[in-house]
């Protein structure tokens, strides 16, 4: 398959775009004419164009865009879900949640052996044997995990609802 030279393509370009001076374009014509990879190259490029063109047309605003963007600007931000009172009284259940169960952790309260999580499949029968699914679980490793999950979402919550309203007040005042 053969392609068009680059200085070619340079020039089928330029051809397009009316940059060419007439006796140019006119031998350029006449060579498209003769050459079917030439008319060929020339229509791609002018689909190409056309795209390019009808992708670039930007949409006009209405007329009182600008007028309708500056009054939005004195309007105060929609106000949050939580508001820092809401946001404290979280972060407070949260850590009294956690304190409760580091209480019963520190306890022994799970303490005890690890025992297996036994799944029997209600299908079992003389003539149908279903092997039980058996997963290893101990509650020490879970209690754990939702301690250290709950502490964290604790101290996000602190942020986002207490600590970051408060040095946005702040540094507007200053």
């Amino acid at each position: 398959m053969k392609k068009v030279s680059v200085e070619k393509e340079e020039q089928l370009l330029r051809y397009l775009d009316g940059e060419l001076d007439a006796q140019t374009c006119q031998s350029l014509e006449e060579e498209i004419q003769q050459s079917e990879l030439l008319n060929t190259r020339l229509e791609e490029l002018r689909l190409v164009q056309s795209v390019l063109v009808q992708k670039a047309r930007l949409e006009t605003p209405s007329k009182n865009f600008t007028q309708k963007v500056m009054s939005g600007l004195d309007r105060n931000p929609v106000a949050s879900f939580f508001t820092p009172r809401k946001g404290l009284l979280l972060f407070f259940g949260s850590l009294i949640a956690s304190g409760i169960a580091l209480a019963l952790l520190s306890a022994g309260v799970f303490d005890g052996p690890t025992a297996p999580l036994v799944l029997d499949s209600p299908l079992t029968t003389d003539w149908l044997k279903t092997p039980s699914l058996s997963i290893p679980f101990n509650g020490k490793i879970l209690v754990n995990g939702i301690l250290i999950l709950n502490l964290a979402l604790a101290f996000v919550v602190l942020d986002r609802t207490v600590l970051k309203p408060l040095f946005q007040k702040r540094a507007s005042v200053i």
